[in-house]
């Protein structure tokens, strides 16, 4: 990606890999996604709460690629986000919060050292996370074993 080039949202999720049968799609994935993404930025934390949430607004659905006018119900984002690609996912939302640089100015990096069932500490196994704080979006994530 260099500077200045813009990525919308669905752009950037269009590269996730859809992994339903192709019959019996009645939403595109890239649609599913981008108001799943928007719903949680606006503080949804449930299926039930994103599902509410693209209902409330049934003109934003049409922005974000939606082909029918009634969103999806709980069970599909249920199994949508049972059978979906994560990395994939993460990797799409990173291209294009790194689109929008203006958005990252402030970055909030957190690493930790994995612990076992009883809080001993799993010999050199970490983890490093970045969080764009205005944008409120993990940026990345990378985990490791460290290297004697």
């Amino acid at each position: 990606m260099w500077e200045g080039q813009e990525l919308s949202l669905r752009e950037a999720l269009a590269s996730v890999p859809d992994p339903r049968h192709p019959q019996g799609r009645r939403h595109p994935l890239a649609a599913l996604l981008a108001l799943a993404v928007c719903a949680m930025l606006g503080d949804c934390r449930s299926l039930y709460a994103i599902a509410q949430w693209g209902r409330e607004r049934p003109g934003l659905t049409q922005a974000l690629g939606f082909t029918r006018e009634q969103t999806p119900c709980v069970a599909t984002w249920h199994h949508v986000f049972r059978r979906l690609d994560v990395a994939a996912f993460e990797d799409a939302l990173t291209r294009w919060a790194l689109a929008a640089p203006d958005q990252l100015s402030v970055l909030a990096v957190d690493g930790k050292a994995l612990r076992g069932l009883h809080g001993d500490e799993l010999p050199g196994v970490r983890l490093v996370a970045a969080y764009a704080v205005e944008a409120g979006l993990g940026v990345g994530q990378k985990g490791g074993k460290e290297q004697a």
